[in-house]
């Protein structure tokens, strides 16, 4: 004789979760984040600069704030959490590292702080500065994106081959993989297949904490040789090979996802009319407004 229940599952619990590489248009996804689930969206960051939070750190947080269903942080660390109350969506956005190089290189220059990087930054040269890099903090300039992704951000050792592979694997299965040379593709691939956990997440945006004079030609040849000699700029390409080769694995990927949308230019025409449609003061006015 057999017997039937009925069993109630405890509802899924969708968490969007943005691993925020310096330079690598967070702040632009954060202000996106913070539109899309007011009061639901936190940042979470460790007690200094060089902490590295990972799962069970997040998990902890979660368990304490039920209602958060977006986070983004610059110090947690993949792998992404499992956990059978709740599913992850992981969003990493990557960048040509000698963009992302000479990018933080600008910041550093225009932000003020007393960061031994921007004392640096204020007193040097964008050759000076990347050649005292080079000497003193190899870990800043070395395939930094490789190391954050497969090796949780610790550099105990230049990243190889292994390191690599894995860095490609995580970016293949993230929910939203992104590239800052392809922004608005990217958010519309996300906006595409996050829809049935988030079906009201739209990610049109103003661009927030750029460096203002422009994205540098990140594969011209000329550009990097008149800017920091041949000599660095062969070094730095040797130092950054790994980081090369992921992001053109993440240029494949998200290709490969757009092909799959219908009347994908539509889309994306779109998009972009719903981002010229944003006023260019909405990312400070919703932050004041959300600490109101």
């Amino acid at each position: 004789m057999r017997f039937a229940e009925t069993l109630t599952p405890e509802c899924s619990r969708y968490i969007l979760l943005h691993y925020h590489i310096f330079k690598n248009g967070g702040s632009t996804i954060e202000s996106i984040l913070e539109r899309q689930f007011p009061e639901r969206f936190a940042t979470l960051h460790g007690s200094s600069s060089e902490t590295a939070l990972d799962a069970s750190d997040l998990l902890r947080f979660l368990s304490r704030h039920p209602k958060v269903c977006a986070v983004s942080s610059h110090h947690l660390r993949y792998p992404k959490p499992q956990n059978g109350q709740s599913v992850f969506f992981d969003c990493c956005f990557l960048r040509h590292p000698l963009a992302r190089l000479q990018s933080s290189y600008r910041y550093f220059c225009r932000c003020g702080l007393d960061h031994p990087l921007a004392i640096w930054a204020r007193a040097y040269t964008s050759r000076e500065f990347m050649r005292r890099l080079i000497d003193e903090a190899p870990h800043q300039v070395c395939d930094v994106q490789v190391t954050q992704l497969a090796n949780a951000g610790a550099f105990t050792r230049p990243p190889g081959e292994q390191d690599l592979e894995r860095a490609g694997a995580i970016v293949r299965e993230m929910a939203l993989p992104g590239l800052v040379e392809m922004f608005d593709e990217s958010l519309v691939v996300g906006e595409f297949f996050l829809r049935p956990a988030f079906p009201t997440l739209r990610m049109e945006h103003v661009p927030v904490n750029v460096s203002g004079d422009g994205d540098p030609p990140a594969d011209s040849p000329e550009y990097w040789t008149n800017l920091w000699g041949k000599d660095l700029y062969q070094t730095l390409l040797r130092m950054n090979e790994l980081d090369i080769e992921l992001v053109a694995r993440a240029r494949r990927e998200i290709l490969r996802r757009l092909d799959l949308i219908p009347r994908v230019s539509e889309k994306l025409m779109d998009f972009r009319a719903r981002c010229r449609r944003l006023p260019a003061s909405w990312p400070v006015a919703a932050s004041a407004a959300a600490r109101a």
